[in-house]
Formats: structure tokens, C-alpha cells, sequence
């Protein structure tokens, strides 16, 4: 016969934290509904209530959320979440309108963000006396804008299809590019042994992992949807349903293989899947949207009440310097190199070049390898940590409430919007 122990009367602690927890959920996402819902009578975008929130609850403001509570949890839940919202921004784009933006977004994603790269590691290790390793990192972080932050604001500023989609894909694809090239410098950092040969080498094994992974996945659910009879009365759910677990599965499939990978196969699946026809379309997108925003709020205000305002403000003037740089003379210069003898006006390149709030992918990837520079990597460098997280989470801050804030009133007096033209 088998006998349980009987728990000691400080046993049940486990299940007050559990508790706890669930509680904090429900009210971080009663908090994501309430910043929707403000988003929307303000039309201001819902990013900046999110962060608001996050930092309301957090250890800064009412301590309702311990630096701690999360745990070991928070990558996991942020790599997930990450790949149901890019998933879902691949989805909807459209390939037509890619096409006729073509030449602004091929060379937003390459030059543009070169022009970032550098541009941003440069600033960092002159005006923050960053190592080279710490400011090629922050400036890998730094180059993605990404659509958790791009499409709140585009859903507040109608503005024309062909500059919206530029700065959607710009999002999407600097999203995935900036997390695989950070992971590729940070190996490259605390590994010390790896030739030029070998950083392309990382770069390519990750990249095309998620794309194979992606295109698999997105092929099984295409003929799952179109090819097997399912009941008429649950085929909607049905859909909705495979189209969001391959989202997941995409994802988990190629970060088991390497390391954010699991991002690139999302993008990847989103697209394809996107651009092929599906029954129940709408549903699916609709279905999407709705989970999205679910995780979208749920990452943001957890990440926000994780801010701690000592790594911000041991930055001084000179971590404001940085994100002046990077807003004012970074962000303009690769919005107009990118778009030269491209039919977009000034004005839209001045939107543009204002439109440049960094997200999640940053904030996530930077606290993962900043727990790592403390505490695994050698050699450990726990001040380049606590620069490399400050410096990033200071940007996105910055940039976030400025951008997003100001983003509706910028496109009204530069007369870029749809209803003014």
C-alpha cells in the first residue's frame, strides 16, 4: 500500500504562490483589456498604456509584481508569445502590396538596417564607453522596430498602404534578423574561438533551419485545412485552431534545433500561409488577432513592471545622448538612404524616420542575455550587463512613449494620414 506524507503546515506555500500567480495573470490581463479600451476611445496606441500599466504594478510602483515571480518561465512565455504575434503579422500581409513596396522594404531590411547596426553600436561605445562586445550587441538588439510596437500605431494612423506596409514588414523582418544576429554575436562573445567564416555559418544554420521548419509546417496545416473533410458544424473552430498550433509548433520545432530559429520559422509559416488560399479565412485572421493581442498585453505589461529604474538612471546624460542619436540622426539617415528614388513624399519620409519605437524582441532577448552574462557566460561581465540591459530597456522606453504618444499628432500636422490627403 502506498501512504502520502502528510504536509507540513508550511507545506501548502506552493500552492498559495500558485494562486498567487493565477491571480496576477487575470489581473495583467484585465489590465491588457482596460489599455485596449483606452486605446481605442483616445486612439492613442495600446503599447503605451501597456507599458503605463506594467510599471504601475511592477516592483517601481505597487510592487504587485516581484522581480522575481516570474522565474525561469518568462523566456519561454515571451518566445512564445513572440511567435504567435509575428506569425499573426506575416499573416496578414500581402504579397501584392509587398510587391509594390518592394524597393523601399528590400532596401528597409538591408541597408536601413545596416545603416542601424552600425550606427547604433558606434553611438554606444563612444558616448556609453561600451566594449566593442556590449555595443555590437546592443546594436543587434537595437536595429529591430518590430510589429508589437509598429502595428498599434499603424491601427490609430491610417496613412497610405505603401508607407504602412514598409514599416510592417520593415518590423516583421528586422524582428527576426536582430534576434538571430544577437544570438550569433552573443555566442560569438562568450565562445571567444569563432572565425568571420563562423558568424555567417550561425547566421545561416538558424536562418534556414526556421525557413525549412516554417515552410514544412505551414504545408502540413494547408493540407490539413484544404485537403481533409472535416465536419462543416466545427470546421471554423477546426481552422482556427490548426492554424494556431502550427503557429506554436513552427516555432517550438526549429528553437529546439537552434536557438531563435523558432522565430524565423513562425515569420516564415505566417507568410506562406498567408499567401495561400485557406478556407475560413477571416475567422482565422479575426481568431489571430484576437490571441494576439491577448499575449501582446500579457508580454508588455510583465516586461514593463520588470523595468528597474536604477539600470536607467545609472545611465545618466549620456544614455539619453544615445537615444537622442539614435531617434534624431540614426533613424532619419536609414529611412532616407532606404527609400531614395522611392515615390514616397517628405513628409512620409519624416513620419517614417519618426516611426521607429523598438519592442519586445529587444527587451526579452537583452534580459536573457543579460541573466547570462552575470551568472553563466565566460568570462562574466556583470557591468556589461547591466549596461546592455539599461541601454535597451532606456530605448525602448524612450521610444515607445514618445513615438507611440505623439504618433497620430505627427501624421496629422505632416498631413501624411488617408483622411487628410
Amino acid at each position: 500500500m502506498v501512504v502520502f506524507p502528510v504536509p507540513e503546515v508550511d507545506e501548502p506555500v506552493s500552492i498559495h504562490v500558485s494562486l498567487d500567480v493565477v491571480a496576477l495573470v487575470a489581473a495583467i490581463v484585465g489590465l491588457g483589456v482596460a489599455a485596449q479600451f483606452l486605446a481605442a476611445k483616445y486612439r492613442v496606441p495600446s503599447v503605451l498604456f501597456f507599458i503605463f500599466a506594467g510599471v504601475a504594478i511592477g516592483p517601481e510602483g505597487l510592487e504587485l509584481i516581484p522581480s522575481d515571480v516570474v522565474g525561469g518561465a518568462l523566456s519561454t512565455i515571451v518566445g512564445v508569445s513572440v511567435a504567435v504575434i509575428i506569425f499573426e503579422g506575416t499573416f496578414r500581409l500581402e504579397y501584392g502590396a509587398i510587391r509594390e513596396a518592394s524597393k523601399a522594404v528590400g532596401r528597409t531590411i538591408t541597408i536601413g538596417a545596416v545603416i542601424a547596426f552600425v550606427g547604433t553600436s558606434l553611438t554606444v561605445r563612444l558616448l556609453l564607453g561600451a566594449s566593442w562586445d556590449i555595443a555590437f550587441l546592443v546594436g543587434a538588439l537595437l536595429v529591430a522596430t518590430g510589429p508589437t510596437v509598429i502595428a498599434p500605431i499603424l491601427a490609430v494612423v491610417p496613412v497610405r498602404e505603401e508607407v504602412a506596409t514598409t514599416l510592417e514588414v520593415e518590423g516583421i523582418v528586422n524582428d527576426v534578423t536582430a534576434a538571430v544576429l544577437a544570438v550569433v554575436l552573443f555566442k560569438a562573445m562568450t565562445a571567444r574561438h569563432l572565425s568571420p567564416s563562423g558568424y555567417v555559418w550561425l547566421f545561416v544554420q538558424r536562418l534556414a533551419t526556421g525557413v525549412i521548419v516554417g515552410f514544412v509546417v505551414a504545408g502540413v496545416v494547408w493540407y490539413l485545412l484544404t485537403q481533409v473533410e472535416h465536419p462543416s458544424e466545427t470546421a471554423p473552430q477546426t481552422a482556427r485552431l490548426l492554424v494556431l498550433a502550427g503557429a506554436v509548433i513552427a516555432f517550438a520545432a526549429a528553437d529546439s534545433v537552434f536557438s531563435e530559429a523558432g522565430i524565423v520559422a513562425a515569420a516564415t509559416a505566417g507568410f506562406t500561409l498567408g499567401s495561400l488560399e485557406l478556407p475560413y479565412r477571416e475567422e482565422i485572421l479575426q481568431f489571430i488577432r484576437d490571441v494576439t493581442f491577448l499575449v501582446l498585453s500579457f508580454v508588455f505589461i510583465t516586461l514593463a513592471a520588470l523595468l528597474e529604474f536604477a539600470e536607467l538612471l545609472a545611465l545618466g546624460a549620456a544614455g539619453l545622448a544615445v537615444v537622442a542619436v539614435l531617434m534624431v540622426v540614426i533613424r532619419p539617415l536609414a529611412v532616407f538612404v532606404s527609400t531614395a528614388g522611392v515615390s514616397f513624399t517628405t513628409s512620409e519620409r519624416v513620419f517614417m524616420s519618426f516611426v521607429g519605437p523598438r519592442g519586445i524582441i529587444p527587451a526579452s532577448v537583452a534580459t536573457l542575455f543579460a541573466v547570462r552574462l552575470r551568472t553563466e557566460a565566460p568570462p562574466s561581465d556583470p557591468s556589461g550587463a547591466h549596461l546592455l540591459l539599461g541601454t535597451v530597456f532606456l530605448v525602448i522606453l524612450v521610444t515607445v512613449v514618445v513615438e507611440a504618444g505623439l504618433a497620430r499628432r505627427v501624421a496629422s500636422v505632416l498631413g501624411v494620414t488617408e483622411s487628410e490627403r
